[in-house]
């Protein structure tokens, strides 16, 4: 499979990803002693590398699985933030303001990720057309 420029910032943007989350379960497991949220976090991040690794090997569901998981998690992540700030949810160590900087990046990592599956899903389905549309 040849990767279009979108499918390469796509493929960049999950690796720096993964590598930030893996600070973030070093943080939560070692600096918080939160192992449970360490573990969450584990999960969250393996399901994403599990979507990346299908959109590599060419399978369709793989892209459709990472706009899936971006869409929920920007969505419970703004629900997260703004609970915190307006003081109805004790956020405790995970404090956003606190950790201004860890969510900043949670956001950004998300947004870009979003906008490069989307862009290459719109690529493959021109390509997809292209190829049905009969040859004069």
């Amino acid at each position: 499979m040849k990767l279009t420029w979108s499918g390469k910032a796509l493929v960049g943007t999950l690796l720096f990803r993964s590598i930030f989350g893996g600070y973030l379960i070093g943080m939560d497991q070692y600096r918080f002693n939160d192992v449970e949220s360490a573990l969450t976090v584990l999960l969250i991040y393996g399901l994403i590398d599990i979507f990346a690794i299908l959109f590599l090997l060419g399978k369709r569901y793989g892209l459709l699985g990472i706009m899936g998981l971006d869409v929920v998690f920007i969505v419970l992540q703004s629900v997260f933030t703004i609970a915190a700030l307006s003081g109805t949810a004790d956020a405790g160590l995970h404090d956003p303001v606190a950790n201004w900087w860890e969510t900043l990046l949670m956001f950004l990592f998300s947004i870009l990720t979003l906008i490069f599956a989307i862009r290459i899903y719109r690529e493959t389905r021109l390509s997809l057309r292209i190829l049905e549309s009969p040859s004069p």
